[in-house]
């Protein structure tokens, strides 16, 4: 089917993300800080998108969202959000991981590895090793929640580390030969790369279901021993 309509979402990082395409054109996004929580304000600023644009809920033809690692509340949220329009209204589903979606732009640097970072608090970040070949971010490890010291064992270079989780890694990675350093930006999903990528997932695996990415447990798993889904 052509021209379809695809909505991006990612709530796994410090803000709000939210991308209306048609196919992999981009029509309209938007990234939300600090207002109401993301469960009050996502159907409304999703409603207000689609109203905008000429469309009604019943127009989407996917919905792309991240899965994680990041916010473990913010993961929880956005999904169940998407399960909500799929039992509602049955618009199929496809989950991309927020660290595929930051290495994805990058996929024009040849020859590179990547290295996304995402500050995952508590002195780790979460990050996931990709090397760049025909114009593909492929990645080489799983993803992980790892202490900045640790990432001396990880990365390979010539290499890119960029993202939230750079800062609180600046003294590691500055001590590694041929590791660039990306300071700025990085602090939201793009829309573009979301779209693309689930996209892309769609194609190779299909609408499957949406299972989060953690990494590792849940301050409410640690300290109440219980598991978080």
């Amino acid at each position: 089917m052509e021209n379809r309509i695809v909505l991006g979402i990612d709530n796994s990082m410090d803000f709000l993300s939210i991308a209306l395409s048609i196919e992999d054109r981009i029509i309209e996004e938007r990234h939300i800080r600090n207002k109401k929580t993301p469960s009050e304000i996502l159907p409304v600023e999703i409603s207000h998108m689609l109203s905008n644009n000429g469309y009604t809920i019943n127009d989407i033809h996917l919905v792309a969202a991240t899965l994680g690692p990041g916010s473990f509340t913010g993961i929880r949220v956005g999904i169940a959000f998407c399960k909500g329009l799929n039992a509602g209204s049955n618009v199929p589903l496809v989950g991309v991981s927020t660290l595929d979606v930051l290495a994805s732009p990058f996929s024009f640097m040849e020859g590179y590895y990547l290295c996304p970072l995402i500050d995952a608090k508590k002195g780790e970040v979460f990050t996931s090793m990709y090397h760049v070949s025909d114009g593909h971010a492929r990645r080489l490890t799983d993803y992980r929640s790892v202490k900045p010291e640790h990432l001396t064992d990880l990365i390979k270079t010539p290499c890119i580390c960029f993202g939230t989780g750079t800062a609180i890694c600046e003294s590691v990675l500055s001590g590694i030969h041929d590791v660039r350093i990306i300071r700025e930006g990085f602090l939201q999903i793009s829309g573009e790369a979301l779209i693309k990528e689930g996209l892309k997932k769609e194609s190779i695996s299909g609408k499957i279901p949406l299972e989060p990415i953690y990494c590792r447990k849940s301050e409410a798993e640690i300290k109440f021993n219980v598991t978080v889904k």
